[in-house]
């Protein structure tokens, strides 16, 4: 699979192949990344197992979700 370099969406310079690689989704380049202080918040929630109306508190795991913070140009802030 050949990764095609883009532009971040925040500063416009080229995203390193290397991130492309490890996060296909990201918009923004690792200086952006953390200057933002990361690209997602990350919601955890966990997975009740016990049935409705019980008192236990039985949880099987974890659940995740990304949410894309908004993304400002540098020369907007």
């Amino acid at each position: 699979m050949e990764i095609v370099p883009q532009p971040c969406a925040r500063c416009g310079e080229t995203i390193p192949a290397e991130r492309l690689e490890g996060l296909p989704e990201t918009m923004v380049c690792v200086t952006c990344s953390n200057e933002m202080g990361g690209e997602f918040h990350v919601i955890v929630t966990p997975e009740k197992t016990s049935k409705e109306g019980s008192l236990k508190k039985n949880y099987g795991g974890y659940s995740t979700k990304k949410v894309r913070k908004p993304i400002r140009r540098k020369d907007e802030e």
